[in-house]
């Protein structure tokens, strides 16, 4: 029968890769482990580990069962966190991750759902969108929005499209091509400060680019960090990419938008959530008082007039 001790002793041997230190690490004796981890074999009808006389290998099955145990008994702590909070009288905890330009969204709905549940907890993390879906895939987060351009069609997720804007170009007021659209030609020998190569908007303006058979942007900055790169377009009159929605923040660096033609690239924005994976109560009332503070954030918005 699997039970979270029979887990935790599975762990055990993938982390010390010996019975004798797993065994002492979950204070039983070898025999005892040895026999633990042979019924988990038994159960699942394969071999987890190979033992050799210099301690444990782990087969393929392994490999692939530490990824769901580990999993599993995130769940059994979470489910032991939520029981307590209510039993103790709260209305329940709301675990949020959120992309960096969306934190303002974010904090306005646990503004709304606290006015509405007093009792209510949160724990909220910031990141990027694969760093957003490893947590919500390892059960540290229950709800995240962010760019979905990538997981709008990953069966592992329910994701609820709530929005859309373009990738601009983004420079200082005073650049020559502020508020204008510029071709592929007009950026030629210009310096750029840029995300992280496994950055969405990124990887789509390189794209772009290999498309037209020219060379890539200049990228002499590259970071993810929005005072560093505000400050580096605005002293040093490089260019860099903003979504729409995001041109906004940088108003104190006096930065400003241009577009470049027919560089079309949409960022779809949305909350997700694990599929399958019963929401408590507070997290989608959550959830629809999020949806509905991004729509009307980005119901009139529009920094380009044609």
């Amino acid at each position: 029968m699997l039970t979270s001790r029979r887990l935790q002793h599975f762990l055990a041997a993938m982390e010390q890769r010996s019975l004798l230190k797993a065994a002492e690490s979950v204070n039983l004796s070898q025999p005892a482990l040895s026999k633990s981890i042979s019924v988990l074999e038994e159960e699942y009808g394969v071999k987890f580990f190979e033992r050799h006389p210099r301690g444990l290998v782990p087969t393929a099955f392994g490999h692939a069962m530490e990824f769901h145990a580990r999993r599993i008994l995130l769940d059994f702590e979470q489910s032991k966190q939520d029981i307590s909070t209510l039993a103790s009288g709260s209305a329940g905890k709301v675990r949020i991750g959120s992309g960096l330009a969306f934190i303002s969204y974010a904090e306005k709905a646990m503004v709304q759902l606290e006015e509405k549940y007093s009792g209510a907890d949160f724990a909220v993390i910031t990141d990027y969108a694969e760093g957003l879906r490893h947590a919500l895939i390892e059960n540290r987060i229950d709800i995240y929005v962010g760019m979905v351009n990538q997981l709008v069609e990953d069966e592992n997720f329910e994701t609820t499209l709530v929005a859309e804007d373009k990738i601009l170009g983004l420079c200082h007021k005073s650049h020559p091509f502020a508020n204008r659209h510029v071709s592929i030609d007009d950026l030629k020998n210009h310096d750029w400060v840029a995300p992280e190569r496994s950055e969405v908007a990124r990887t789509a303006l390189e794209s772009f680019f290999f498309s037209k058979q020219s060379p890539f942007p200049r990228f002499r900055v590259v970071t993810n960090n929005p005072d560093i790169l505000g400050t580096y377009v605005r002293d040093k009159q490089m260019l860099s990419l903003s979504p729409e929605g995001s041109v906004g923040d940088f108003t104190r660096y006096d930065l400003t938008w241009f577009q470049i033609k027919d560089f079309d690239y949409v960022r779809k924005i949305g909350v997700v959530r694990r599929k399958n994976v019963i929401a408590p109560p507070l997290v989608e009332i959550y959830k629809h008082l999020l949806i509905q503070i991004i729509e009307d954030a980005f119901a009139q918005l529009s920094v380009i007039r044609d």
